[in-house]
C-alpha cells in the first residue's frame, strides 16, 4: 500500500514570539452555530447536552462527535492565524490540538472519520495549522478547503480558494479551485478538474459512490471488522486500564500545567518513570483501536437495517457487534481519556528533561502523537470464542 501524505503551503507573513506558558492553554474555540445532534466528550466525560450550546468553549483534546443530523461550527482562538473557522459535518468526530516543536506553534484538528470544512487567514510565520487523519495530513495555510473522510479509508480534498499541493509517495501534485484530489484505500490517487460550483454536489457523488462499493460486500467488511475489534480491544483494556490505575498522577499533572507551574526535574522523573511502560504499550495499541472503532461506529449504521447483510454474518461477528454496541460509550471514553493521558505525559517528560513548560521533546511528541499512522489492518484472526 502506498503512505500518502498531503501538505498544503503558502507565503507567509509575520513573526511570533513564543511565550512559556501551558501548551493546553493556547489554544480554545467557541461554538458559533450547531444543529441536530451534538456530543462532546472531555477528559474522558461527556458533557451534559445543556451545556453545548452557541458560546460553549472547546478546549484541545475535547473530542467532538455529530450525529446523521448534526453539525457544529467553531471559531477558533490559536497563536498560528489571527482567524480560523471549522465547519464539523454530520457523522464526524474529531479533536483539536496544539503544540510547541521548535519555537514554532503547530495547532491540528485530529478528524477520526467524517469530513470538515476550514478556512484560514493567512498563517503567522513559521506556524503550522493540520487537518490530520489516519494516514494523512492536511497542511493549511491562508485557504478554504474540505476533507472528506470514507468508512473505507478513502479520501477527497477540495479547495475553493487557494492552492493545495497533495504529496504521495515524495510526487507533489497541486489543486486549486477547478481541480480535486482523491485517494483510494490502496494509496492510489487521482487529480480531476472540477468546477468550483459543483463541488458541493460532487462530495455528496462521492460519497454515495464509497457508500455503494461498502454495500457490495458489506458482510465480509462488518466480519473483518468485528474480527480486527476482537484482536484490538483486550490489549487496549489491558494497557488503559493499567495507566488508569494511575489517575493521580495524571490529575496532579494536569493541574500543574493548567496553571503553568513546575515541579522538580526529581519528581518529574518519577512520575515519567512510572508512566513510561503503559504509555509505550498504549501507543502501540490506540491507532488500531481507534481506526477500528470508527470504522465500525460507521459500518454499523450503515448495515443495521439490512437485512440481506444481517443474514450473512457468522454468529461469532453477530456477539460481537452486540458487545461493541453495548460498551460503545465507554470506549469513546476511554478512547478520549488516553489521547488526553498521551499530551500530559509529553509535558511530564519535558519537565523530566529540565526544560519546563518550554517545547523540548519533539521526539517524544512524534512517537505519541504527530507523524502520521499508515495503518493496514492485519488479516481477520480466526473467529473465536473469548470476549470481554
Amino acid at each position: 500500500m502506498k503512505k500518502t501524505i498531503y501538505q498544503i503551503a503558502f507565503s507567509t507573513v509575520l513573526i511570533l514570539g513564543i511565550a512559556a506558558t501551558p501548551v493546553f492553554s493556547q489554544i480554545t474555540a467557541e461554538i458559533v452555530d450547531l444543529y441536530g445532534e451534538v456530543t462532546i466528550s472531555r477528559n474522558g466525560e461527556f458533557l451534559d447536552e445543556y451545556d453545548i450550546d452557541y458560546g460553549t468553549e472547546i478546549k484541545a483534546h475535547d473530542m467532538i462527535q455529530t450525529g446523521p443530523d448534526g453539525y457544529v461550527e467553531i471559531s477558533v482562538e490559536t497563536p498560528v492565524s489571527p482567524e480560523v473557522t471549522v465547519k464539523v459535518l454530520e457523522n464526524t468526530t474529531l479533536y483539536m490540538d496544539h503544540a510547541i516543536r521548535q519555537q514554532s506553534p503547530q495547532t491540528t484538528f485530529n478528524v477520526q472519520r467524517g469530513a470538515i470544512q476550514t478556512r484560514a487567514a493567512a498563517l503567522i510565520q513559521g506556524s503550522q495549522l493540520n487537518v490530520r487523519t489516519d494516514s494523512s495530513v492536511m497542511g493549511v495555510r491562508g485557504t478554504v478547503f474540505s476533507v472528506v473522510t470514507s468508512p473505507d479509508t478513502a479520501l477527497l480534498v477540495t479547495c475553493r480558494e487557494g492552492k493545495v499541493a497533495c504529496t504521495t509517495d515524495g510526487e507533489d501534485s497541486f489543486i486549486q479551485p477547478g481541480s480535486i484530489y482523491e485517494t483510494e484505500p490502496d494509496g492510489s490517487f487521482s487529480l480531476k478538474e472540477l468546477n468550483p460550483d459543483d463541488i458541493d454536489s460532487y462530495i455528496g457523488q462521492w460519497q454515495q459512490a464509497r457508500l455503494d462499493a461498502l454495500m457490495i460486500n458489506g458482510a465480509v467488511s462488518l466480519e473483518h471488522y468485528a474480527n480486527l475489534y476482537l484482536q484490538s480491544a483486550p490489549g487496549f483494556l489491558e494497557t488503559f486500564s493499567e495507566l488508569d490505575s494511575k489517575r493521580e498522577i495524571f490529575r496532579k499533572w494536569g493541574e500543574i500545567i493548567d496553571k503553568g507551574e513546575t515541579l522538580s526535574m526529581g519528581e518529574a522523573t518519577k512520575d515519567k518513570i512510572s508512566l513510561s511502560n503503559g504509555i509505550i504499550r498504549l501507543r502501540s495499541r490506540l491507532p488500531m483501536m481507534e481506526h477500528t472503532f470508527y470504522t465500525l461506529y460507521d459500518l454499523t449504521n450503515i448495515f443495521n437495517d439490512s437485512r440481506e447483510v444481517q443474514n450473512n454474518l457468522s454468529d461469532t461477528t453477530v456477539r460481537t457487534l452486540q458487545i461493541y454496541e453495548k460498551r460503545k460509550r465507554e470506549f469513546m471514553e476511554k478512547i478520549t481519556m488516553a489521547r488526553y493521558y498521551f499530551k500530559i505525559f509529553i509535558e511530564i517528560d519535558k519537565q523530566a528533561s529540565g526544560q519546563g513548560l518550554l517545547p523540548s521533546s519533539d521526539l517524544m511528541e512524534d512517537f505519541l502523537l504527530d507523524e502520521p499512522l499508515f495503518i493496514t489492518p492485519p488479516a481477520p484472526a480466526t473467529p473465536g470464542s473469548t470476549y470481554f
